[in-house]
């Protein structure tokens, strides 16, 4: 059964009791106690008392000096006439304050019911209260707190667990804080009550009119005692909302708190155990934090990175680039930063890694430290420098191919012309490749080009750039001083090529037809011209070659024809 099922099943089960009890109070009535006296009483309790009223703080129920009429009416007309002005008392003020039926019938009903058990309660200790006559014995006092305390705890109870059903509290916390305060009250109206009669016994009914000082200081003292009682319950809610308020941010702190923890140790541990190099770094440099992998990456112990700073592991090179990165990073320029760089291993070696580097300020917006990601890209470096010279240099022989020949060159005739010195062009072609291809074999072939780069090697100096640019083309770059001839190069190399024939354990001999270009700032020829000219030129020398020994280029050969 649900609680509003229940609250409204306890609320008609009072309202049939309080009619059962009103009922057999009426047919227990004695008509002889009904007088102008009662009739005065019953006027002034219906009239005056629901007016005289005090809300009860934080439930929907008032007490009035109606109590004390109700507890008059008893002491001298006797219980039914009392339980039943109490219903219609209780009846009336509903009226006053509440617009439902079922909210008139119930609190009527709690009135009955409550008086019912009081006028029961006193007539089985103390007999009928109208026969009482001495009003000044022991007895009298104590039946006057007797009916106080009946009338206060069946009230106050039956009224509790009506809210306790309809809040979902307990009852005891109801009734505690609700109603527990409000007894001084129905002692109040008792002890009231038990006065008026004293009077009314000793001077006679019409004295009632000197009562009414009484009332109104018991109503106003009422008045007080519950302003006192709306305060300091004002107060105490204030106070455990305060409280409340206080518990929520204290478990919110807490939450917050717990996890600020999780997210630290989610951190730490993807910071120790992260497969790349992080590291946190001050402002100026130096290492805050490091983990494994970064130790790993540059050969330093965790400590010996931790006394040091990044740029005492960085390449001289790219350091001016770092520190530049960072200050655009502190200006707010650029919220990350990303760079490939070099850092110089413990041992020595370099080693590439690709930098990711983000800002992390306080909370005045100063930075506090920089989040150095770094991942080892060495051998992505390798990988794209051996495809680089794969692209540039020739497989078989070592040396530049056409395009690697013509990518160096521009940048070393700036070099050459730097020095003051004569940039030329030499153009060679192996004389004899197609016959000894044909004759011996390719593989032969490729033996006497690997011999001839060796001697052009040995012929020009390491700063000179040399490329086999085609099947048994070469080219070369050299520099000459100003008092230097060209010529003595192209001599020079047919010397070498003579020697190394001589040593040369085959049955044909080395030889090369050789032209030159030379560079003429003025012409303002590029690299390819210039090796068109020289290009021109070597078939000339080939030419001269093959008229001076009146041999076609199919007979150019090996040593045994030369020998013939």
């Amino acid at each position: 059964m649900t609680r509003e099922r229940l609250n409204q099943l306890y609320v008609w089960l009072i309202i049939a009791a309080g009619a059962t009890v009103a009922l057999f109070s009426a047919r227990h009535l004695r008509l002889g106690v009904i007088d102008i006296r009662f009739l005065l009483l019953a006027l002034a309790t219906v009239l005056i008392g629901p007016r005289l009223s005090i809300q009860i703080p934080r439930v929907k129920a008032h007490i009035s000096v109606s109590d004390t009429f109700v507890f008059l009416s008893l002491l001298l007309f006797g219980g039914e006439t009392a339980i039943l002005l109490a219903t219609a008392e209780a009846l009336c003020a509903s009226l006053r304050i509440g617009c439902r039926v079922r909210t008139y019938l119930f609190n009527a009903a709690v009135m009955a019911c409550a008086t019912f058990l009081t006028v029961w309660t006193l007539r089985l200790l103390f007999g009928e209260t109208a026969t009482w006559r001495d009003l000044y014995s022991q007895n009298y006092l104590i039946a006057i707190c007797v009916m106080a305390v009946v009338q206060y705890l069946g009230n106050s109870i039956l009224v509790a667990i009506g809210s306790a059903l309809k809040a979902g509290d307990k009852l005891w916390s109801s009734w505690r804080k609700n109603f527990l305060w409000t007894s001084i009250t129905y002692f109040a109206g008792a002890y009231a009550a038990g006065i008026i009669a004293r009077v009314i016994g000793n001077v006679g009914f019409f004295a009632f009119a000197a009562t009414i000082p009484i009332i109104a200081i018991v109503y106003f003292t009422y008045c007080t005692y519950m302003k006192n009682v709306a305060s300091s319950a004002a107060q105490a809610e204030q106070a455990r909302r305060h409280v409340e308020e206080l518990n929520r941010h204290i478990a919110e702190q807490e939450r917050i708190s717990k996890a600020l923890r999780e997210t630290e140790v989610h951190f730490r541990n993807a910071f120790d155990y992260a497969a790349i190099g992080m590291a946190l770094v001050s402002p100026q440099g130096g290492w805050l934090r490091v983990n494994r992998s970064l130790c790993d990456l540059v050969g330093y112990t965790e400590q010996e990175l931790l006394e040091s700073n990044f740029q005492a592991v960085t390449h001289p090179d790219d350091l001016g680039n770092d520190l530049a990165n960072l200050y655009r990073l502190m200006q707010g320029e650029t919220p990350t930063s990303h760079v490939e760089k070099r850092y110089v291993h413990r041992l020595g070696q370099i080693v590439w890694a690709l930098n990711s580097v983000s800002l992390v300020r306080d909370s005045d917006d100063q930075p506090a430290h920089f989040i150095f990601q770094i991942q080892d890209i060495t051998e992505r470096k390798r990988a794209e420098a051996a495809l680089q010279s794969l692209s540039l240099v020739d497989e078989l022989t070592g040396l530049y191919n056409r395009r690697g020949f013509l990518a160096v060159t521009e940048q070393h005739l700036a070099a050459i012309r730097r020095n003051q010195k004569i940039p030329v062009i030499l153009y060679a072609d192996l004389d004899g490749l197609k016959v000894i291809n044909d004759s011996l074999g390719h593989q032969e072939g490729d033996r006497a080009l690997v011999k001839a780069a060796d001697i052009f090697k040995e012929t020009f100096r390491n700063s000179d750039i040399l490329a086999r640019i085609g099947g048994d083309e070469f080219v070369v770059l050299a520099a000459i001083g100003p008092e230097e001839s060209a010529e003595f190069l192209t001599n020079r190399l047919q010397e070498k090529f003579k020697a190394a024939s001589a040593q040369w354990n085959h049955t044909y001999d080395l030889s090369v037809s050789v032209g030159l270009a030379h560079f003429d700032d003025d012409e303002g020829h590029s690299i390819e011209e210039l090796m068109a000219l020289a290009d021109s030129a070597m078939y000339e020398n080939k030419r001269h070659k093959r008229s001076r020994h009146n041999l076609t280029p199919e007979l150019i050969s090996p040593r045994m024809e030369a020998v013939a």
